[in-house]
Order: structure tokens, then sequence, then C-alpha cells
């Protein structure tokens, strides 16, 4: 899996290799491909199922984005948005968790691919306090 096509979201390969080589990585993951050049075909090992994750890299993922992607995409389980500097609006997060979408940052990843419902994962503060990725103003 290597080389960069095009894409209409402006993702360079950079990103896109950084995220291949997370999910390589990844004790969860047995077998990923890429398609469309950046949609990813993840199965995983404990859930024995195969989930899609559509790889990006926006500032601010709002909620029409989330509509794009999924009308360019169709059916994907995971939007991973981006780096430590990207996030995601309330409206985004809450559309996509009512529709099972995991919907993360680079931080959440590693425990969305762990779940069973890879759309529900959360982090904690240390309060144990959940808490999301929410665009800063």
């Amino acid at each position: 899996m290597t080389g960069n096509g095009a894409n209409t979201w402006g993702v360079s390969f950079a990103q896109i290799n950084w995220l291949q080589r997370l999910l390589e990585q990844h004790d969860n993951v047995k077998s990923l491909s890429r398609s469309k050049d950046i949609l990813f075909s993840v199965e995983r090992a404990s859930s024995k199922d195969t989930i899609k994750i559509l790889c990006l890299n926006e500032y601010t993922m709002s909620l029409s984005d989330v509509v794009r992607a999924l009308d360019e995409f169709g059916s994907v389980q995971i939007i991973y948005v981006g780096g430590g500097w990207c996030g995601y609006t309330m409206e985004a997060k809450k559309y996509c968790l009512e529709r099972n979408i995991g919907l993360y940052v680079t931080n959440e990843m590693s425990g969305g691919l762990w779940k069973n419902e890879y759309w529900s994962q959360h982090q904690r503060d240390d309060k144990g306090n959940t808490f999301y990725e929410f665009a800063r103003g």
C-alpha cells in the first residue's frame, strides 16, 4: 500500500501515511487496505469484523463536513479528523454518535479500534469526566 492518488479533501500523503502506520502498528488490526486515496478498510482481530475509516485532516470538522463525507464515501464507521490540532463541532459529534459513527482525532483512535461499539470511544480527564475534542474557538 504505497503511493498517493488524489482526493477532493486536500489530505496530504504525509497525513495518509501517518494514519496508515498507526493502523499497521495497532494490535487489533489484522489487515488493512486503502481505496479512493483516503478510505481504509480495516479488519479487526478481536471483533472479527471489517470497518471503513475515512482519513481526513480538518482543523474543525463540522456537521456539513460530516454530511459531505458520507455523501462522497457512503457508509463509513470511523471518520478520522486528524492530529491534536484538529477537532470537531458538538453538532458533528452528536450526529455521528446518533448514527454509530466514530468521529475521532489522533488520541481517540486507538481506543476506538479496540471497542466493539467503536463509535462510543471517549477520553476521560484526571477526575474521570468524559471529554471530547471539540474545536477550539
